[in-house]
C-alpha cells in the first residue's frame, strides 16, 4: 500500500467512525425567562417542554427547576424548535409535612398550568404569566 492509500483509508475510517453516532441529536436552543403567579416570581417549581407530535413536532423534551421565578433550559439541553407543549408547576418554596408526606417544595400555588408555543429554532426568551385559577 503507498502512503496516499493509507492516508485515505484512514481518513475513511475516521469518518465511518464518526457517522453512524448520534449521541448529541439534532441541535438545540436555549429557552430562558421568568415565571410569575399574581405578579410574584414563583419560588420554585418545574417547566416541561413536551414536543408536540399533532403539530408535526418529534423532537426531543425536556425540562428544568424553576428558582426564584426564572428558568433556563441551557442545562437541561433546550429545545429543537417547533411546536411544543408547555406544562409548570409551581409551589410556594416552603418545606411542609402534609399528612405524613413531605413536600419538600412546598405546597403548590396554582393547579398546573398547561399551553402550547411554537419556539423559534434559535435561543429564545420567553416568560410566563400563570393566570388566576378560576
Amino acid at each position: 500500500m503507498t502512503r496516499l492509500s493509507v492516508l485515505l483509508l484512514i481518513m475513511l475510517w475516521a469518518c465511518l467512525a464518526g457517522c453512524g453516532s448520534n449521541s448529541d441529536g439534532p441541535r438545540r436552543y436555549a429557552v430562558s425567562g421568568s415565571v410569575t403567579y399574581q405578579g410574584k416570581p414563583v419560588p420554585k417549581g418545574f417547566i416541561t417542554l413536551e414536543p408536540d407530535a399533532v403539530a408535526g413536532n418529534s423532537g426531543p423534551g425536556g425540562g428544568t427547576e424553576i428558582r426564584n421565578g426564572k428558568y433556563n433550559t441551557k442545562v437541561a439541553g433546550g429545545v429543537v424548535g417547533g411546536a411544543y407543549k408547555v406544562r409548570i408547576v409551581g409551589t410556594d418554596g416552603v418545606k411542609v409535612t402534609v399528612s405524613g408526606e413531605e413536600l419538600a417544595d412546598g405546597r403548590p400555588l396554582f393547579p398546573p398550568y398547561e399551553t402550547t408555543l411554537e419556539f423559534p429554532k434559535q435561543g429564545t426568551v420567553k416568560n410566563f404569566e400563570i393566570p388566576a385559577a378560576p
